[in-house]
């Protein structure tokens, strides 16, 4: 990982650390829907949700730990094929720090 994707990983954990304790209310894990927005998706991918990534990549998922398993050669194969990202990783760090500038 490099140190841009660290940056913005501890910027969205300061971001939601500070909204947190500025709310008084518990900090939560930030959910994939809250991530890759319709806008996102629509901007970067050629499909309308995260959802639709999953079903039209024929990739069953029904759990985190699911997911997780199969973010492989073929997952990022997958990405670099239907997104404007190489891998993953890229695009989830795009996703992250386009996140962190909403909390600003």
């Amino acid at each position: 990982m490099s140190d841009l994707k660290n940056s913005d990983l501890e910027n969205l954990a300061e971001s939601l650390e500070k909204r947190a304790n500025d709310n008084e209310k518990p900090l939560n894990m930030v959910s994939f829907k809250d991530l890759f927005t319709p806008s996102f998706m629509a901007e970067h991918t050629q499909f309308s949700n995260f959802s639709e990534l999953l079903i039209i990549g024929k990739f069953a998922v029904n759990s985190l730990e699911e997911f997780m398993s199969l973010l492989d050669d073929k997952f990022d194969a997958f990405i670099k094929k239907t997104t404007q990202f190489q891998t993953w990783e890229e695009m989830q760090s795009t996703a992250v720090a386009e996140y962190v500038k909403t909390l600003n």
